[in-house]
């Protein structure tokens, strides 16, 4: 990302999670020309533009701030960048690159951007990562199935009624009688 610009940043995000500059702008709630602006580099977005742009597309807000803010300062006063930070910043610059890859725009138009992400990690994985992958979600789904059945049957004791055919108030009331 460091030779990106501001501008192409927006535009490649925007893109990737497949949304029109009239969402992008109803977002922020400024107009589609304004945001069109943002996009050619005719004007700079603000702050509050930037946070909440990086809301929008689950990044950190940084990665605009670094594009936008230039400064000059003594180097005995600038703060490195955390590893984590910068190799999140690197990732999502190549998911970027792959997810807009004329190749690849046309698997992932109708996937969402958590599902974009999934599909690029698990497919920079080898064969055996990747098994252990599914073998991961079909063991997390099958716990949660069999949660939702002790819960869902714990929530509904109507079920009671209708396997034994009699209603569980009716027999308490016949009990204190």
């Amino acid at each position: 990302m460091a030779n990106k610009t501001l501008e192409q940043y927006l535009k490649d995000l925007r893109r990737s999670c497949s949304y029109s500059q009239e969402f992008v702008a109803s977002h922020l709630n400024i107009t589609r020309q304004t945001y069109s602006h943002y996009e050619t580099g005719r004007i700079t977005p603000p702050v509050n533009s930037l946070y909440n742009l990086a809301k929008l597309y689950g990044v950190p807000v940084e990665s605009f701030l670094e594009l936008v803010v230039t400064y000059h300062i003594n180097s005995d006063f600038v703060h490195q960048p955390e590893t984590g930070q910068n190799d999140m910043t690197e990732d999502l610059s190549h998911f970027l690159e792959f997810i807009n890859a004329p190749e690849n725009s046309k698997k992932f138009k109708f996937l969402n951007r958590q599902e974009r992400k999934l599909l690029f990690y698990y497919l920079l994985l080898d064969t055996r990562d990747q098994n252990d992958i599914i073998s991961f979600m079909k063991v997390k789904y099958q716990n949660r199935k069999a949660e939702q059945k002790t819960s869902h049957s714990a929530e509904f004791p109507t079920t009671q009624k209708k396997l034994s055919g009699k209603d569980p108030k009716a027999s308490k009331k016949e009990e204190n009688i």
